[in-house]
């Protein structure tokens, strides 16, 4: 994605260019926050209009409340996903409050189930918003 000075590759370039002409969206996978950031400013560069930030609580990417803001300012949704704190990578408090600060209409509720070990995948959904709701988020308040 980068190169040695963390300038975004021609060839990553290249695919942040199809993505924009198909009018794709781009997630960035588990890219370091760094990477994240770099790879964003250049997609928006290049005209992508739909980003999305998958799981910035995971353990690889623990991007922070503050950057999470930024991210959000430039239009970029964030993948919040049920199995983060449920498996005890983030607490649930840091995954709410994240949410909270960054604002609900900046985020996107997913799952990420599907692992053995891990609830069914069909029920992963209702267990988030279970969660959401018990922590007092509604359609009119956002917790």
């Amino acid at each position: 994605m980068l190169d040695a000075e963390g300038k975004v590759l021609e060839r990553t370039r290249q695919v942040l260019r199809l993505i924009a002409k198909h009018d794709m969206t781009l997630a960035t996978g588990h890219l370091h926050q760094d990477e994240s950031t770099a790879v964003i400013d250049a997609a928006l560069d290049e005209g992508v209009r739909r980003i999305v930030v998958t799981h910035p609580e995971f353990t690889s990417q623990r991007i922070g409340v503050q950057r999470q803001r930024a991210l959000a300012e430039k239009g970029v949704l964030l993948e919040r996903c049920y199995t983060t704190p449920f498996t005890g990578k983030v607490s649930w408090d840091v995954w709410l409050g994240n949410i909270r600060d960054v604002g609900p209409r900046h985020s996107v509720i997913s799952s990420d189930l599907g692992q053995p070990f891990n609830p069914p995948v069909e029920d992963g959904l209702a267990l988030a918003a279970d969660r959401l709701l018990a922590a007092g988020f509604t359609d009119e308040r956002c917790g």
